[in-house]
């Protein structure tokens, strides 16, 4: 099975927007990754629930929101034909109420973790979501080094996944290029999201396919 590539925007140039988006369209990625910030839950702020919106109305490819803020249940209607909502368990009080939201919406629910939150705080949701994200850097800023302890919480959720018999999908953000994308898989990464990897080279369709050749070569390996 193919391992699925998300382009962040959070480096891309916002003032070629849509160019930016058609390029990793063309570059043969999975979907599109938008990061909101709030400025609280991560001390940084980013694009607003207007550039959302307008980003699902020029693809073709499905939407992923990176919901990164206090009280996410908030935004969720905000979101019309969003594909993927994601969430942080650090923020939610009520997260049974909030993946039910959010199907109801008509999204996919998926439950982000920082590096230092356990699994077992979402032992009791895994087989409610859609999707796990594992947070391999600390959320808010594109750029930073990949935290390699994060291997080991990818591999023990893939074991926890494969012995309740879920078919939850498990996505990695953070420090993902063709060296680091190549561990995530090993440990048992289905999803890979990718912004200064993608956005930060002069060829995007090049630095897909260098991701793309690196996340085959260690699911055949």
């Amino acid at each position: 099975m193919m391992v699925m590539i998300g382009a962040s925007i959070l480096s891309a140039d916002f003032g070629h927007l849509a160019e930016e988006v058609k390029k990793a369209e063309e570059a043969g990625v999975d979907f599109i990754h938008v990061d909101i910030m709030d400025g609280h839950f991560v001390p940084n702020l980013s694009i607003g629930i207007g550039t959302a919106r307008y980003v699902r109305s020029i693809t073709k490819l499905p939407v992923d929101v990176h919901l990164m803020v206090e009280n996410p249940e908030m935004f969720i209607n905000k979101f019309e034909g969003i594909e993927m909502i994601t969430f942080h368990i650090e923020t939610c009080k009520f997260p049974f109420r909030l993946i039910n939201m959010i199907k109801e919406h008509g999204s996919k629910p998926i439950v982000a973790l920082n590096p230092s939150t356990p699994l077992d705080t979402i032992e009791y949701i895994l087989g409610e979501v859609y999707a796990v994200l594992i947070m391999t850097v600390e959320p808010g800023f594109s750029g930073q080094k990949f935290i390699k302890p994060m291997i080991k919480k990818i591999d023990n959720l893939k074991h926890k996944i494969s012995k309740e018999d879920y078919d939850t999908k498990i996505f990695v953000d953070g420090g993902i290029n063709t060296e680091t994308a190549s561990l995530a898989v090993n440990a048992g990464a289905d999803t890979l999201i990718a912004a200064s990897a993608i956005y930060g080279k002069e060829d995007v369709k090049k630095a897909v396919e260098d991701l793309r050749k690196s996340a085959i070569i260690s699911r055949i390996g």
